[in-house]
């Protein structure tokens, strides 16, 4: 299963969870195949993203060496903690989640530009 934005999606693709509005109304089943109109009416109805099923890599060696860097990132995110057993709880919770496969990589970050001497930055937001 991966999450992708809505402008990601194609034709054809398989509702891994049931797609809802913030009250809990489903607008579509989990197992529902992607349309041309679904995909349109998510994007009027201004849903950001969906669980589908399937997968972002190309090969059990690209997912491996992708889980293998998110395990040594996590483990240096937590490294400065490890003596608070909460923490690590989490650390453990995120662990279990990146095993889970369902994280997938994140965008890459646009460099800063120069313009006339002054730098654009681009926070992400």
């Amino acid at each position: 299963m991966i999450r992708l934005t809505v402008d990601k999606l194609t034709t054809g693709m398989v509702l891994a969870q049931d797609v809802t509005r913030d009250d809990g109304v489903i607008l579509m089943g989990k197992g529902a195949a992607v349309s041309e109109d679904a995909i349109r009416l998510l994007e009027r109805l201004d849903i950001e993203s969906v669980v589908v099923e399937g997968d972002l890599f190309a090969s059990e060696e690209e997912r491996q060496a992708y889980l293998k860097e998110a395990e040594e990132q996590l483990d240096l995110r937590f490294s400065r903690v490890e003596d608070d057993k909460v923490l690590m709880a989490i650390r453990e919770m995120f662990r279990a989640r990146i095993k889970k496969g369902c994280l997938p990589p994140p965008p890459p970050k646009p460099e800063p530009e120069e313009t006339d001497g002054f730098v654009v930055r681009f926070d992400g937001e």
